[in-house]
């Protein structure tokens, strides 16, 4: 699912900008389906003058990105995809009446302010298809699931020019879970029901799959950059997880997840987040190195932090 994309371009790099800080990163085809490592920067990335919010003007976004170039030291990858933070981005699962995609999306304005509190004139919105379980009954051949995303056309729009006035050609953005999910469940994806669960630096994501479909997607506050002695962040991304474990089970018939695959910084800072996870839920537990899962050289000192970068500069340039 992408909020906008095109084709174009040999290397591929990923720009995520969440709290506080940039990441980009640029990784380059070697043939089959591996990859090599090019570029791998963070940045700080400095918002006080809108208050916070990241894409409040294109002035804000600009300064910041020409701080990013300086950086790079050189011309930004061939093809570049960048991501929207959880929190300015909404994701939906859906029922529509069923017909072809380009009319489904045509179609969604009209059902819009059912499922988002933005009105529709002022998001940019998108609609991916997905499998779940019961898709096939009788009762729901009618109807087609569906993942839908939006963001606010304003915040769009002031990155895109602001990227534009810095050389950076965006092929693409992309929801931050989308992401996520891609750099987490690997080139070949698993069957039947699973969790992915990110322990990211500033905030967490725990989604609930069927097949490659994300179905449920949950956004947590809980972060790993700082040293946790006392535990608390790993108890309290413990018991989100099971909570979105459990919400999973009211949203799709039968699920009970096969396996639980735990990733990102949290893993480098707290050598009981999986010891943790691993007691409390009923399920197989794996950790995930993205790096060594897609065949990735010259990787980074630092494996762990970058998945949402990295999903990012992963994504198919045929993904629409």
């Amino acid at each position: 699912m992408a909020l906008l994309g095109k084709k174009e371009g040999k290397t591929c790099g990923g720009l995520f900008i969440f709290g506080g800080m940039m990441q980009y990163v640029v990784l380059s085809s070697q043939g089959g389906k591996s990859y090599r490592l090019e570029d791998c920067f963070d940045a700080p990335y400095d918002a006080s003058a809108s208050g916070g919010e990241v894409f409040a003007t294109q002035d804000v976004v600009e300064q910041n990105l020409k701080a990013l170039k300086k950086h790079v030291g050189r011309k930004w990858a061939s093809r570049n995809y960048a991501g929207i933070q959880s929190k300015d981005v909404l994701l939906r699962t859906v029922e529509l009446p069923r017909m072809e995609l380009a009319d489904l999306k045509e179609s969604f304005r009209f059902e819009f302010d059912k499922f988002f509190p933005i009105p529709v004139d002022e998001a940019i919105y998108d609609i991916a298809l997905i499998d779940r379980p019961g898709s096939e009954d009788m009762v729901s051949e009618a109807l087609t699931h569906c993942i839908a995303s939006a963001v606010r056309v304003s915040a769009v729009e002031n990155f895109m020019l602001a990227a534009d006035r810095v050389g950076l050609k965006l092929s693409g953005i992309e929801p931050s879970p989308v992401a996520t999910l891609r750099c987490l469940m690997g080139p070949i994806y698993p069957s039947g029901f699973n969790v992915y669960a990110l322990a990211g630096l500033v905030s967490s994501i725990i989604i609930a799959t069927y097949r490659d479909n994300g179905i449920v997607y949950r956004n947590t506050t809980q972060a790993f950059a700082a040293d946790d002695p006392s535990g608390r962040n790993v108890a309290n991304f413990t018991r989100d997880l099971q909570a979105t474990i459990k919400f999973a089970t009211t949203q799709m018939r039968g699920f009970a997840a096969d396996k639980v695959y735990v990733g990102g910084f949290g893993l480098s800072n707290s050598q009981s987040l999986r010891s943790s996870v691993e007691d409390m839920v009923n399920s197989p537990v794996e950790t995930v190195n993205p790096w060594e899962m897609w065949t990735i050289g010259n990787q980074p000192k630092q494996t762990y932090g970058w998945e949402v970068a990295l999903g990012l500069a992963l994504r198919p340039a045929e993904v629409k």
